[in-house]
């Protein structure tokens, strides 16, 4: 046997080894979440049903009625665009472990943790970039910058997860 050939199936012995004994010595974790969580104010809470909205235009604004109610309208959109990119990020979180976390050779739950930095850094970059708006519009800016990250998230691993699984 090559030299060359010999030292290459010692590295791979070596590697494998390696990572047998590391499942059963407490070698570091590789489970990931079922569920992301990002850690940004409000995550997985936003209230999007009509009365929630009603309530909230009705608490900051003296608006007549037909105002008040089309400010409700426009809240609750904002909200429920928000509450549609967390599912979708979800979902294709789920997806993006399913393919990933096969691969032991993978940095998998490193690879999540700069994922939910990268969310939370468009957020803030995102939000450094607004004046916050007065009435209503705190709501709907708030939440249509979260929903812009997410769908950038979302994306973000859609993408990811096409390239991993496309034929080489």
């Amino acid at each position: 046997m090559p030299l060359l050939l010999r030292a290459a199936l010692a590295g791979w012995l070596a590697v494998a080894g390696a990572g047998a004994a590391g499942a059963q010595t407490g070698a570091p974790d590789r489970s990931v979440p079922e569920h992301l969580t990002i850690g940004y104010d409000h995550e997985g809470k936003i209230d999007a049903q009509p009365q929630a909205c009603l309530a909230f235009v009705k608490e900051i604004t003296e608006w007549d009625k037909a105002q008040t109610e089309k400010g409700a309208k426009d809240v609750c959109a904002a909200r429920k665009r928000h509450v549609d990119a967390y599912n979708a990020l979800q979902a294709t979180y789920r997806n993006f472990v399913k393919a990933f976390s096969v691969d032991r050779r993978l940095s998998l739950p490193e690879s999540i943790e700069s994922f939910k930095a990268l969310v939370k850094a468009c957020i803030s970059h995102k939000e450094g970039l607004t004046t916050g708006g007065h009435n209503i519009m705190i709501d709907i800016i708030e939440n249509d910058i979260v929903t812009s990250c997410l769908i950038l998230g979302t994306n973000l691993l859609r993408d990811e997860t096409a390239k991993y699984k496309a034929p080489r």
